[in-house]
């Protein structure tokens, strides 16, 4: 059978010629859009909560990397120099039709200053960033910032009501936790339990310390019931507070 005199089979080609002008029509339609003056971006709008970002810095990555058609801009690219600012965490781009841009810029949080260089964020991500900020440094392994952040948050929320502040957390060996409060004192809290000796001191700071603080270098929380306090004298003294002081062992019980 002659392929004219199968009917089916004409059918069948003919659609599939449809099919294919209809593609190369669309296709062509979208070269058409991509390169047509018809389709400018006329609007370039920038959100977000913004305290750090230089607002003309914004301005000037958005000139340089969205323009032209709407259809073509290479939102990609202006992503990642968006990205590529300091203070910058993350930042959405989105056409909207038929004219306008839309940018939605979310900016980094800093914590803290890690000792070595370098900022650290709510996320516990380094990065760089000038700022004359003051804020607490962290010392530790790279690897335990984000939990450096999350415990520098409960610390800060628990030592709160007797006013003082952490201007450094040392993350030592075996995450073994050392603070320095605003007054130069020192509290070495360990590794275990470290919220709830935070607590204790707290506790015995309203109660004993507070009337000495002047005088107090450091406060070692490492043991089970109580603490040690050194003087600047040089004079060290078990001390904890009264109603656990016929359990507390302060010379027997540290943690090493």
């Amino acid at each position: 059978m002659r392929l004219w005199d199968n009917a089916g089979a004409l059918k069948r080609i003919n659609n599939g010629l449809y099919v294919l002008v209809v593609l190369s029509l669309l296709a062509a339609a979208v070269v058409w859009m991509m390169n047509s003056p018809y389709f400018p971006i006329k609007s370039v709008k920038i959100d977000g909560q913004l305290q750090r970002l230089d607002a003309a810095q914004l301005q000037q990555t958005a000139q340089r990397h969205i323009r032209g058609n709407i259809f073509k801009a290479d939102l990609h690219a202006a992503r990642e120099a968006f990205e590529a600012l300091p203070w910058v965490a993350e930042v959405e781009i989105r056409r909207m039709w038929p004219d306008t841009v839309q940018i939605q810029v979310s900016e980094r949080q800093p914590v803290a200053r890690w000792e070595g260089g370098g900022l650290v964020d709510s996320e516990g991500r380094a990065f760089d960033a000038p700022t004359d900020e003051p804020f607490p440094v962290f010392s530790g392994a790279a690897g335990a910032r984000k939990i450096m952040v999350e415990e520098y948050d409960r610390f800060r929320a628990i030592l709160e009501p007797t006013g003082l502040k952490i201007e450094r957390l040392d993350y030592g060996q075996r995450a073994a936790r050392t603070l320095t409060l605003d007054n130069g004192l020192v509290l070495r809290l360990g590794r275990l339990d470290a919220e709830s000796r935070l607590r204790r001191f707290v506790q015995a700071w309203h109660e004993v310390l507070h009337s000495r603080a002047d005088s107090v270098r450091y406060v070692d929380l490492r043991y089970k019931d109580g603490f040690a306090v050194r003087y600047r004298s040089g004079e060290e003294t078990p001390a904890v507070p009264e109603q656990a002081a016929s359990a507390a062992n302060p010379h027997g019980d540290a943690e090493p």
